[in-house]
């Protein structure tokens, strides 16, 4: 069953966000074991409070290789950047219906 990595932020840094994203492609498998779904810089917010204006929705084949890619070496060392350059971030994973 597949399995989603959502991201939603406000970028506050640009440039540090360009770099988080040149390590954060390759170390979450874009392109390869996770196909980007949805890239929006302009959010709409519907419900609830603080949402940022950007989300991120990337599909893995498995809630194993969500967690294994979140979790991975390679995306905890670019990870800090993208604290450092957004904020109002969350995460979640979800599996697919």
């Amino acid at each position: 069953m597949a399995a989603y990595l959502i991201v939603n932020f406000d970028v506050d840094d640009a440039d540090t966000y360009k770099k988080y994203q040149k390590g954060a492609v390759p170390s979450l498998g874009i392109g390869e074991s996770a196909r980007l779904v949805a890239y929006d810089t302009d959010t709409n917010q519907v419900e609830g409070e603080n949402a940022g204006h950007q989300t991120v929705v990337l599909e893995y084949p498995t809630m194993q290789e969500a967690k294994a890619a979140y979790e991975s070496q390679a995306y905890q060392e670019v990870l800090p950047l993208r604290f450092q350059a957004t904020s109002k971030h969350f995460g979640l994973l979800v599996r697919g219906a």
